[in-house]
């Protein structure tokens, strides 16, 4: 038989009970297997939730390994079962991104030859749906074989290089890991377990300063955290051995802390790193990303630019695998994911918004990766346009199209794409309102409206095509423009009512809307600019005529405050006679009797009881008037503060007459003569009389009255 190739690459895994993604992981690595020549090699250190069972399924060597505390033991005994040119550690709970091409054209090319390790993209998420925030770090995956090299450490292991170590950037190859959310879903059993050993370590080796390190990182919960950064950075600042290559990460962890608890040493700390690491990433990435936040914050925007733009150089050369990338074999740049260097790029814009510098925007905004901005980040993108375009005279079309391209496009993250659009739509609305117009129209510094800028958009989204018809004043070149909106809840309504004052009629007669973007619209509009200019306006053809205006008046009592007695009575009139004409149009009309309305949606059977009680009061019934809210409110209770306006509002209800009150005290004194359960009482409350006077005698209804008034 021939013999099996030497495998290019050797996969190893250790695991223990991961049954939740142990499969995942295993599946993902299918893609790379076939790419390349692979062996997949893996060590259970205990599993027992079927772990192990899914494990042999795929592995190529399968290993058991009895778990002793030591992850490196365990890491090591895996490799040495390994026999390919490479080695490739990944976790269960990680999984290897689709795309492989990268990683597999490092291995089978020549270039690979001058590299002995690289380093891979780490994706952490926050939660499981891993389509929300996460940050990206490089981690040292990849080894050659033929180094020996092992791992070291009990905890936190990794492999240790001589300096100058050649490290081979493989930052397109991502590794998803969603596991720290199931560290911080299940408790910290892991940490105070990690923390028992390191603290064990360093009481061992008190001057190791990788341990001390290590202790930082795992322990930012314990209550001495501050004491433990604080002893790392006085022993770098020592020259403790091995400060050189330790001391930029201290130094970071100190400065991150010393910022966020106001360490008086903390300006020292900075100096001291740029002084002993100035070309260290975590001295340009690290240490200055949470500077030039102060800095900003603080509104010092003079510093803030200048350390953004050499920071962002540092995102350059560290995105190109240039300068020392070595660093990271001893930990992980902080802000390294591509969404801290978006910010970066956010802050130092807004920092020469302030400063005026309103030429470097723009180009520094269209370096950003609108398709992977997340929601703070989209908001401070629509907040710096709005303000850049409101400032300057500068043409931000193109900036514009390319953010709302990036920005609404779903192909690489559709949930995210989602949340952005309604975040990007909250900024851009608000500058549509007729208050923020005028409040433009006072301040001098502003040259041009906000809404002008939606306007490279108009035929895009709501947004542009709200903005091209507030900046028309011709009707037809509006109605052209309100026939092409296709997402009426998005939809500036300010843009609606300044086509309706240039003579619209809504809705148009060949665009018929859904009864659900009616009671949307009608909501929104109502407050806006009012019932009677909207009922004026009111068009529509057919069904949408009588279910538009309908849905106003609905919208006018809804948000109607009952305080004014002319307006509330006008509005409750305006209700009435809509529910009027809508309900014979909407519904058979055997279900508008009073023994069929119950299959009615609530607010259609108030609006049923409220027609009869308009033609009730128009017949000068008053009892039948009341009797009728009554059963209204008895089906829809929300409507009960009209109701009680109305009863507190109509003439004759609440001040009955002076005839009206003696027959109601008539009846309660030959009431009181008999015993409730008197068959006399019975035939009184029977009598026309008393049904004249039962609502103030003991609050009882007088008949019923008949079915829907046409």
């Amino acid at each position: 038989m021939p013999r099996s190739p030497k495998p290019l690459l050797s996969i190893g895994i250790i695991f223990r009970n991961n049954i939740r993604s142990i499969e995942r992981c295993l599946k993902a690595l299918t893609p790379l297997r076939e790419a390349i020549p692979c062996q997949l090699v893996m060590a259970d250190t205990g599993s027992d939730d079927g772990s192990r069972q899914i494990a042999e399924q795929y592995a190529d060597i399968f290993i058991d390994f009895p778990w002793i505390n030591d992850f490196s033991a365990a890491r090591n005994a895996m490799m040495n079962e390994c026999s390919g040119k490479w080695f490739l550690t990944v976790d269960t709970d990680e999984y290897l991104d689709a795309d492989v091409s990268v990683l597999a054209g490092f291995l089978k090319s020549r270039a690979s030859g001058d590299y002995i390790v690289g380093a891979l993209t780490v994706r952490n998420y926050q939660t499981y749906d891993m389509d929300s925030n996460y940050s990206d770090f490089l981690a040292v995956r990849l080894l050659r074989m033929s180094t020996g090299i092992r791992y070291r450490g009990a905890i936190h292991e990794r492999w240790e290089f001589p300096a100058g170590t050649k490290l081979a950037p493989l930052g397109k190859v991502v590794l998803h890991h969603d596991g720290y959310v199931e560290m911080r879903q299940k408790g910290n059993h892991k940490k105070s377990r990690n923390m028992d050993l390191l603290r064990e370590k360093v009481e061992l080796e008190p001057e190791n300063l990788l341990v001390r390190l290590q202790l930082i990182e795992s322990g930012w919960e314990e209550p001495d955290h501050d004491e433990l950064v604080r002893n790392a950075v006085h022993m770098v600042l020592e020259r403790t051995p091995g400060w050189k290559q330790l001391g930029p990460p201290i130094l970071r962890h100190g400065v991150n802390v010393g910022i966020q608890k106001k360490f008086p040493e903390t300006d020292e700390w900075v100096a001291w790193a740029e002084k002993h690491f100035p070309t260290s990433y975590f001295t340009r990435i690290d240490i200055a990303v949470q500077m030039i936040l102060r800095n900003w914050e603080s509104d010092n925007y003079d510093e803030a630019i200048r350390r953004g733009e050499q920071c962002l150089q540092a995102y350059r050369e560290y995105r190109a695998g240039k300068g020392d990338i070595a660093g990271q074999l001893y930990s992980t740049l902080n802000f390294s994911a591509v969404r801290h260097e978006q910010t970066l790029k956010m802050l130092v814009a807004n920092a020469y918004l302030q400063k005026g510098r309103y030429e470097t925007i723009i180009p520094l905004l269209e370096s950003l990766d609108f398709g992977d901005l997340d929601e703070s980040h989209t908001r401070n993108l629509a907040i710096t346009l709005r303000d850049l375009h409101q400032k300057c005279e500068l043409d931000t079309s193109a900036l514009l199209t390319a953010a709302w391209d990036g920005i609404s496009n779903p192909d690489r993250h559709k949930g995210r794409s989602e949340r952005r659009r309604k975040v990007f739509y909250e900024i851009g609305t608000a500058v549509f309102s007729r208050l923020y117009r005028e409040s433009e129209g006072r301040d001098e510094k502003i040259l041009r409206p906000a809404y002008t800028a939606y306007l490279p958009l108009a035929g895009k989204c709501s947004l542009g095509t709200a903005a091209a018809i507030l900046a028309s004043d011709n009707p037809e070149e509006m109605g052209t423009q309100l026939s092409r909106v296709d997402n009426w809840p998005e939809f500036p309504v300010p843009a609606l009512v300044h086509a309706l004052e240039q003579g619209i009629t809504f809705p148009l007669p060949d665009q018929p809307l859904k009864l659900e973007e009616m009671d949307n619209l009608a909501e929104r509009l109502v407050p806006e600019c009012g019932l009677d200019f909207l009922l004026q306006h009111a068009g529509g053809t057919g069904f949408q005529a009588p279910a538009w205006r309908r849905g106003l008046t609905l919208a006018a009592v809804q948000s109607c405050s009952w305080k004014d007695e002319k307006q509330g009575l006008e509005t409750a009139r305006s209700f009435a006679q809509a529910e009027q004409e809508f309900l014979p149009s909407y519904y058979a009309p055997a279900l508008l009797q009073p023994e069929q309305i119950s299959i009615l949606p609530p607010i259609h059977r108030f609006g049923f009881y409220c027609v009869q009680a308009y033609a009730a009061l128009d017949a000068g019934d008053l009892l039948g008037y009341i009797q009728q809210l009554r059963k209204g409110l008895t089906v829809c209770e929300g409507m009960k503060p009209m109701v009680e306006f109305l009863v507190e509002h109509t003439e004759g209800v609440q001040q009955p007459s002076q005839e009206l009150l003696e027959l109601a005290e008539k009846v309660r004194t030959l009431l009181a003569a008999y015993a409730p359960d008197d068959p006399a009482v019975a035939v009184l409350k029977q009598s026309p009389a008393y049904q004249k006077v039962a609502y103030l005698v003991e609050g009882a209804e007088p008949p019923v009255i008949g079915g829907l008034v046409q």
